[in-house]
């Protein structure tokens, strides 16, 4: 009684209905060791990989949440701010939905996920000032997951399994998550008003976000790609990025390794789960077939163009 009363004054909300959610969610934990085990590097593999970080990343994120604050105040441990109670929430909610994901692209190599990658993760929804508490769970929650991004990408620089410009953007990612903890951890202070607290707040949350988006860029790699083209947050600043596949339209000029032109480009054959360029299919014009440029064969896309590592003769036909 003495616990629900001093919760109540407060203004927090018990986290009783989500504990049955949270023991399910734990799943994720083996599914992370299972996928740190897995040597393969084929599309199967990748997208496991992804789906268990993803499950892992999030509910991580819950439980660090719910226990950072009950360490803070184990007077009104199982009671939280009405703002961590919803976004733990939407956090667990997403577990199950990962792991089923990680089962079906592990048994079916060809599945293709319904939900667009790299997936997000849900939005800090508030209606009082964020308390310091909160900031502990959040910058608790971003350290957890710090570590393992770090040693992925050092990891993935090391096989050298990734073009330099996916790398490049990766790295990128990383010291963008890193700058987003670094200046919320030089903001914190003990007696923080309001609207720091919101200023740190929004800091820790871009850097798990990052951190969150970074986890899965690694685990598949041409989802650099994709990343790149998104549009940046309103608060976020915008960094010029290098055209990539999906940019490409029927009005790209198609030109080879001697910057002969061969065409413009026709269709494009890309895997839209993992963002990965297949092939680009060619229109030859009047005086010349189509041809088919595997994704190997694609030196450079640039505005308006695509340049080739191959001369025309060395093309096949499309079929």
């Amino acid at each position: 009684m003495l616990r629900w009363l001093r919760s109540t004054l407060r203004g927090e909300v018990s986290t009783a209905d989500l504990e049955s959610r949270r023991r399910a969610g734990a799943l994720a934990y083996s599914l992370a060791e299972e996928a740190d085990e897995i040597a393969a590097t084929d599309r199967a593999a990748r997208l496991f990989k992804l789906c268990a970080w993803n499950a892992f990343a999030l509910q991580t994120i819950a439980d660090t949440l719910i226990d950072c604050d009950a360490q803070n105040d184990p007077a009104t441990a199982s009671y939280v701010p009405r703002s961590t109670l919803l976004y733990a929430t939407a956090c667990v909610d997403q577990v199950p939905r990962w792991i089923s994901c990680a089962r079906v692209v592990r048994d079916d190599p060809e599945a293709q996920l319904a939900a667009p990658l790299p997936s997000s993760l849900p939005p800090w929804r508030y209606d009082e000032s964020t308390t310091h508490g909160e900031l502990h769970g959040l910058r608790s929650a971003y350290e957890a997951l710090q570590p393992r991004v770090e040693t992925g990408l050092q990891a993935l620089a090391e096989s050298q399994a990734v073009d330099a410009s996916r790398l490049g953007h990766m790295r990128r990612m990383l010291a963008e998550m890193r700058s987003s903890a670094e200046y919320a951890e030089a903001i914190m202070r003990p007696n923080l008003g309001p609207v720091d607290r919101g200023e740190v707040r929004a800091r820790l949350l871009q850097a798990l976000r990052s951190a969150f988006e970074l986890g899965q860029v690694l685990a598949v790699p041409t989802l650099a790609d994709v990343v790149q083209r998104r549009s940046p947050e309103p608060d976020e600043p915008s960094i010029a990025a290098a055209l990539s596949w999906p940019d490409l339209d029927s009005n790209c000029l198609v030109l080879d390794c001697t910057g002969q032109r061969i065409g413009f480009v026709k269709r494009v054959r890309g895997d839209s789960t993992t963002g990965e360029l297949r092939a680009i299919e060619v229109d030859g014009g009047s005086e010349h077939a189509d041809l088919i440029v595997p994704s190997a064969a694609v030196a450079a896309i640039r505005s308006g163009e695509v340049v080739l590592s191959v001369r025309r003769d060395e093309l096949g036909p499309a079929g």
